[in-house]
């Protein structure tokens, strides 16, 4: 039972209905005693529960020097990972009564300025995973020399990389080279990646002296009529 001090305006101590009374360096104190939570078992709640699980693990999968590359610019107001978080989440796809990251059409991650980069294919090959680049655009006839960094991503597995690539963008034509694809996953996975420009005219193993100046361009968003055809054909 609570106790009033100081008349019915004064503080109090002990339970009073939902509120408890405190008193600590001279000051008394009121707040609500903890609600029990009760999970909710509603299909879309649960299907959200999973979801927001999916993308914390593979928010979970990149190093804290690995967000650093991806945004040079330190976000206002959140962290480096929750700002990956929300824009993976801006990839959602409902099959099915289950809600995911799109990870086949994941196209550009960070806070760096966007420009033309040519499109990236994934594949394994006969000596390991093949990555290569074919398209023409602007900024590659403007910086041949320049090695970019593949974000890699293992769509059947749901896992996430970052590789630097050990040839130059080249002006025209396909250029390409080859990993060890074990690390990364098996022949039979399907894989999806996209570049990004980082100025260095070298090939670099670390990422500590690398920084992002550019990212691919998000193309428009996908229409329902687009998402529903998607879901059609799979």
């Amino acid at each position: 039972m609570g106790k009033i001090k100081q008349g019915i305006l004064g503080g109090f101590s002990g339970k009073v209905g939902t509120v408890v009374g405190s008193y600590w360096n001279g000051i008394f104190y009121m707040k609500s005693l903890p609600q029990s939570y009760k999970k909710s078992r509603s299909s879309k709640q649960q299907m959200q529960r999973g979801y927001f699980k999916e993308l914390v693990d593979l928010s979970m999968q990149l190093s804290k020097e690995d967000l650093e590359f991806i945004y040079p610019k330190k976000p206002k107001g959140m962290s480096r990972r929750n700002l990956l978080v929300k824009q993976l989440a801006e990839f959602a796809v409902v099959l099915d009564k289950s809600k995911s990251v799109d990870l086949e059409n994941l196209c550009t991650l960070g806070n760096a300025s966007t420009t033309d980069l040519p499109a990236v294919s994934v594949g394994f090959g006969r000596d390991g995973l093949q990555i290569s680049w074919d398209a023409v655009t602007y900024y590659r006839e403007q910086h041949p020399d320049e090695y970019p960094v593949i974000f890699l991503v293992n769509v059947t597995q749901q896992k996430l990389f970052i590789v630097g690539s050990t040839v130059a963008l080249g002006a025209s034509g396909k250029q390409s080279f080859e990993i060890d694809g074990k690390p990364y996953g098996k022949p039979s996975d399907d894989f999806s990646g996209f570049m990004f420009a980082t100025g260095q005219r070298g090939s670099k193993v670390g990422f500590g002296t690398l920084a992002i100046t550019k990212r691919p361009e998000r193309p428009p968003k996908k229409t329902k009529e687009q998402n529903a055809t998607k879901q059609l054909t799979n």
